[in-house]
């Protein structure tokens, strides 16, 4: 994924400009001092259940709504190079502190990060992000994922506020292929009910914020957004659940909208890049439901 022309040339000077005036004010300027925690210190909010029925309910919802399984092998996806992301449309400032932060928090949670690294995750700020993602569609439609030729434009409909395109690859260890619906994997092996000797992994990433929806809103809550949709692959992001998630943050029905990454987001993205990669899906959102389990009672 190394064609970037399309990305790069996507973006106006005219939205650059409408996003650095409008968006960025003395309420959204990068956090500093006392204001919140630098980008590199990772500080997480929201509340521990102890009733273990309670607990055992509320984080297998969370695990479920969260948890997506890669479209051809139905294990969870993760990111096995090492995170590298880019911020575009934004002062160098503000940028680098959203690139610091997704860094920060993937090394506080086991993923993958060195210095220097090659770019997989690209993210845009755009007053238009529907024209971007339609030149998508258009010039290299593998960025946006897996999916049907006959539904590029279903794939490229922004949706929310903050929203996230995901290029997945299944690998046998020795194998690796891009995950398309017109070309077979790589060859698992048979036989046991724990693998089937293959797994899921990142290779690209596309974030595109929507600049008119965010106006306002404080940079340290969107760099925790972004982060989140960084990191892991949500089956259905703005879900409410009982269990506070960063990703409540632009739901409108959420009565909880925390402003930072929670205890249950970080418990989750530790689970998930602790958690055996050649496992079962099954296995392995059980096994990050009793990483969260454990350490909210402690153990």
């Amino acid at each position: 994924m190394s064609d970037r022309t399309i990305l790069t040339g996507a973006m106006s000077l005219a939205a650059a400009l409408t996003f650095a005036s409008s968006v960025i004010s003395d309420d959204t300027k990068p956090p500093s001092g006392n204001d919140a925690a630098p980008a590199s210190t990772v500080v997480v909010t929201g509340h521990k259940p102890t009733d273990q029925k309670t607990l055992d309910d509320i984080v297998q919802a969370f695990v479920d709504s969260h948890a997506k399984y890669s479209p051809k092998i139905n294990q969870l996806t993760r990111w096995v190079t090492p995170v590298c992301p880019e911020v575009r449309n934004l002062p160098a400032a503000y940028g680098e502190f959203i690139t610091r932060r997704i860094k920060a928090i993937a090394a506080s949670v086991g993923a993958p990060t060195k210095e220097p690294c090659d770019l997989n995750v690209e993210i845009i700020f755009s007053a238009d992000p529907q024209t971007i993602l339609d030149n998508v569609a258009k010039k290299d439609p593998r960025l946006l994922g897996y999916h049907f030729v006959h539904n590029a434009a279903a794939a490229a409909k922004v949706t929310r506020p903050i929203q996230a395109w995901y290029v997945t690859s299944t690998s046998s260890g020795v194998e690796t292929y891009l995950d398309d619906p017109y070309h077979q994997g790589p060859t698992g092996q048979l036989g046991s009910h724990f693998t089937i000797g293959l797994y899921s992994q990142f290779n690209h990433i596309l974030v595109v914020v929507n600049t008119d929806k965010i106006a306002g809103y404080p940079i340290g809550p969107v760099a925790d957004y972004i982060a989140m949709l960084t990191l892991s692959q949500s089956e259905a992001p703005d879900n409410c659940n009982d269990l506070d998630s960063i990703l409540d943050y632009l739901e409108p029905n959420c009565t909880q909208k925390p402003e930072s990454l929670t205890v249950a987001d970080k418990t989750y993205l530790e689970g998930l890049y602790h958690m055996d990669k050649w496992e079962i899906g099954s296995l392995q959102k059980s096994n990050i439901s009793e990483h969260m389990q454990d350490s909210f009672t402690g153990k």
